[in-house]
């Protein structure tokens, strides 16, 4: 039961810290295996190569004997052949003996093939010829004898050495085999890591995805997350419950701060209203007639209200934009639609004497209109109230790869650059006044903004060739359609 539990545990560990730690853990295991099976093999590999080369010496060192006693008996046996003395013959047959029995262990280091056992059998045969009949051999007779032992030895000599190469290639063979071998363990062990790896990040990569997916739905406003969503670890879980808690917080204040502007709409509108007829009156002196100084008041008067009532409706319209999550799309003539628009402030350009020119390279787009019809208002209302009298204004719609361009471009005073990348944020007016008798409330460039984020875009002051001011919007290519479609 204990081992069951441990198992699953290891698992679904209930911290973070234990799935990092569980997870180093698992990671080290095939390693630890791998320098384990490195360290055994080259244990192996050392004794083998000692061993080895314990025996190459010991061989090397018997074929050196023999050589050496070959030229003693020889040595000796000459010696007797001369002189012919007791002790000669003696020393002559103490030599043989000593290479008889160095024959022997070099014979049994030998593989045991029918070459060498041949050999080696008819090698000691020859020397017990020899130790039996130099006495009696003439000299014709004793060399020949002799050279066939030299040559006999020779052969052996020959065969140690071939045993000895032989020897060396197994062991390279052996050391290439467990090369292989590691290799192979290597990869394997290697890839099992990797899958370790993989796995232990996708358990922490996976609660961590769904919580991004709850901040992106509460950032989007649709429905709130389950509480139960995420999984995991305790501290990714406990950030999801916080998540969760967090949306119901925030679905509560947007639902107070929607019943509050609401209410603010309808209580200041009337109010408002009652103060701009007041005005209205008062300015058309039905209540009785008005110096100049009281006339001055009254169209103060009447200036503020209106101005306190186009706040209010760009307030209520602001709200009503980023209450807004998803674009509602369409196919639309994207001509039409600009031409629409320029219509509804060709008499402000016509004051101001100006003169607009359209570029729309695309004909159709897949767009929500009615935020692309905003884009276009708020950015030609700009372009007019705050380019030159007499200058023009440029309106191009045209694609670029996978992006979709449009630009608004007018003549006149160009925007300082440090206030470029302000002119964006809700609220944040220039410093260049406008040319009609309205007052900026700064949410026309913050408007195009959201509008344009809206629509998976967004809004930047770039340059222009010809134009000092130029704001550009750019959204994904997928909301065009070519002209033969």
């Amino acid at each position: 039961m204990n081992r069951a539990n441990l198992f699953m545990r290891l698992l679904h560990p209930a911290s973070l810290r234990e799935l990092v730690l569980i997870g180093f853990m698992l990671a080290l295991i095939p390693l630890s295996v791998l320098l384990w099976q490195g360290r055994s093999a080259l244990n192996e590999l050392s004794i083998v190569a000692m061993t080895e080369a314990q025996t190459a010496v010991a061989t090397i060192r018997r074929a050196e004997h023999l050589q050496n006693r070959i030229t003693d008996i020889e040595r000796a046996v000459r010696q007797y052949s001369v002189v012919r003395t007791d002790a000669l013959a003696q020393l002559a047959d103490a030599h043989i003996e000593q290479y008889l029995q160095s024959l022997s262990r070099a014979c049994n280091a030998l593989p045991e093939t029918a070459g060498a056992a041949a050999l080696c059998a008819t090698h000691r045969v020859q020397l017990a010829d020899l130790a039996t009949n130099f006495t009696h051999h003439n000299n014709a007779q004793l060399e020949e004898q002799l050279q066939q032992v030299r040559r006999d030895q020779a052969t052996l000599s020959t065969l140690i050495g071939n045993h000895l190469d032989q020897r060396i290639e197994q062991q390279q063979g052996r050391v290439a085999a467990q090369q292989q071998q590691l290799a192979i363990q290597t990869i394997v062990l290697v890839f099992l890591t990797l899958l370790l790896v993989v796995w232990v990040s996708g358990r922490v990569a996976a609660p961590v995805k769904r919580l991004d997916q709850m901040i992106r739905a509460m950032g989007q406003q649709q429905e709130r997350p389950a509480r139960d969503a995420v999984g995991g670890p305790r501290e990714l879980n406990a950030l999801g419950h916080r998540l969760h808690w967090l949306s119901g917080r925030l679905e509560q204040l947007e639902a107070l701060r929607l019943v509050l502007l609401r209410h603010a709409s309808h209580e200041l509108k009337t109010p408002l209203a009652s103060i701009q007829e007041g005005c209205s009156l008062l300015a058309e002196q039905l209540a009785g007639p008005l110096n100049d100084r009281q006339k001055e008041v009254v169209s103060l008067l009447s200036g503020s209200a209106e101005r306190l009532n186009q706040l209010t409706e760009q307030l209520l319209d602001y709200n009503r934009l980023l209450q807004q999550a998803r674009p509602e799309l369409s196919w639309v003539n994207a001509a039409n639609l600009i031409q629409q628009v320029l219509s509804e402030h060709a008499l402000s350009i016509q004051q101001r004497q100006q003169t607009a020119e359209v570029d729309c390279q695309v004909e159709q787009l897949h767009t929500d209109p009615r935020l692309l019809t905003r884009i276009l208002d708020n950015l030609i209302n700009n372009a007019q109230a705050y380019g030159a009298a007499g200058g023009r204004i440029w309106l191009s719609l045209y694609q670029v790869n996978d992006e979709l361009i449009l630009d608004v471009a007018n003549s006149g005073p160009a925007i300082p650059a440090d206030q470029a990348r302000l002119m964006f944020e809700p609220f944040q007016r220039g410093t260049l006044p406008r040319a009609d008798a309205l007052t900026g409330s700064g949410l026309g460039l913050s408007i195009v903004a959201d509008c344009a984020r809206l629509l998976q875009g967004h809004a930047d002051i770039v340059q222009h060739r010809e134009a000092d001011v130029c704001v550009r919007i750019t959204l994904p290519s997928f909301t065009t359609m070519d002209n033969d479609t």
